[in-house]
């Protein structure tokens, strides 16, 4: 018996989605492969993260207008349709081109995932307001868990002191520890954004809250040149 179509048959291939919309990119098992970097933050990681999203803005063909990254997560902007908008497409081309230039970065196999997630213009900064928020929380957490560790904690112990106890509380620990938090690198707490712009592509690592007006105004300017 000859069977046919057999490669017709993936359900998922014609789903497709309307810009603009998000390519979120996160590591796979980061925690395990980080373990020899600098601790709570490493500048070195940080870099090649955001030289492998520059990379993808300048040398993929799908043309993001802006990358916003913390920690090991990367959120692409499009305002386009690649590969007209087919999920599958997106999802693995950016997953799999992000990780190749992370691991040559690094110097290791490293593997991401992503999603794809639409946005209503007007939800466009909402979206990064919330993912520059969530960078805020790791800060803090990230901070409040290796100040324990230091001290001596098992990981498991330091995960459950910190489950106890507010943002505010794990602050004022790590100021009584000597630890400012807002004096902080500004990447650490705000995460980097690439984006385009009439001189090229440009890197921020010390950008504004995205909920004051300078944040807004300088996402207004990003995406003024797309809306003329």
């Amino acid at each position: 018996m000859t069977r046919t179509g057999c490669r017709n048959g993936a359900i998922f291939s014609e789903l497709r989605v309307r810009s603009p919309f998000f390519v979120r990119v996160d590591g796979r098992g980061f925690g395990r492969m980080l373990r020899d970097f600098s601790k709570p933050y490493d500048l070195g990681f940080a870099r090649s993260i955001v030289s492998a999203a520059r990379l993808f803005m300048e040398s993929s063909g799908l043309a993001p207008i802006l990358t916003y990254t913390f920690s090991d997560e990367v959120n692409l902007l499009f305002l386009d349709e690649p590969f007209r908008g087919r999920l599958e497409k997106l999802d693995s081309v950016t997953a799999s081109y992000i990780s190749s230039s992370l691991s040559i970065s690094l110097g290791r196999i490293v593997s991401m995932d992503a999603r794809v997630i639409p946005v209503c213009r007007d939800e466009i900064l909402c979206y990064l307001q919330e993912s520059q928020a969530e960078a805020w929380r790791n800060h803090v957490f990230s901070y409040g868990f290796y100040a324990l560790v230091g001290e001596g904690k098992s990981h498991a112990d330091a995960m459950e002191t910190l489950r106890n106890m507010r943002e505010s509380d794990i602050h004022e620990m790590l100021f009584q520890r000597g630890v400012n938090l807002a004096r902080t690198p500004a990447w650490e707490r705000r995460g980097v954004m690439i984006y385009r712009s009439s001189s090229g592509i440009v890197e921020d690592w010390e950008l504004p809250l995205f909920t004051t007006e300078d944040g807004r105004r300088l996402l207004e300017e990003i995406l003024s040149p797309e809306e003329q």
